[in-house]
């Protein structure tokens, strides 16, 4: 959230229409980042919503212009990444191998983990719209070929068959 933060608060001085919501965190959490916002100068420009329920995803982000994933580190990819690809509307994210597993410049706006890149990549988008939907759309193409229920069961019985004929040949 510091990263988030951060690289907003550059974006937003070329953009200062532009808003930040933040959804969880505890009410700590809540509180702290609140203060961190208003000494960048982000005042009511940030929001931060605490926790809602998981159910109530789907609402939340079709209201986005532009979804975030500020990771600094890791190597498992976070699975709210699948709910951001199928949700029609850009993705900026770190080119970190938490998100590099299932993310790649077709489908997002892939930037450093510095405050100066994601302010780059924020900037990119909210100065065109127009390639912030392409990636969009690339991306809700690849859930559907590669995340959805019915990839996901092509590619079972595919693993299925793989086995079925190692099988078979093992006992020729």
């Amino acid at each position: 959230i510091d990263l988030l933060l951060e690289g907003f608060a550059l974006a937003s001085q070329a953009h200062p229409a532009a808003h930040l919501v933040v959804i969880g965190g505890s009410e700590r959490d809540v509180a702290a980042y609140q203060a961190k916002s208003n000494a960048l100068g982000l005042g009511p420009q940030a929001h931060f919503l605490g926790p809602r329920p998981p159910a109530h995803l789907g609402h939340y982000l079709a209201q986005a212009d532009i979804l975030v994933s500020p990771r600094i580190q890791g190597e498992n990819t976070p699975m709210k990444i699948y709910s951001y690809l199928d949700a029609d509307r850009p993705l900026v994210a770190t080119r970190l191998p938490t998100h590099t597993q299932v993310l790649d410049d077709q489908i997002s706006l892939l930037v450093e983990p510095t405050p100066d890149d994601l302010a780059r990549g924020l900037g990119a988008l909210l100065a065109d719209p127009e390639r912030g939907r392409a990636l969009a759309r690339a991306a809700k193409q690849r859930v559907a070929e590669q995340y959805s229920l019915a990839a996901y069961r092509k590619k079972l019985l595919d693993f299925y068959a793989q086995v079925e004929d190692c099988l078979g040949e093992a006992e020729a």
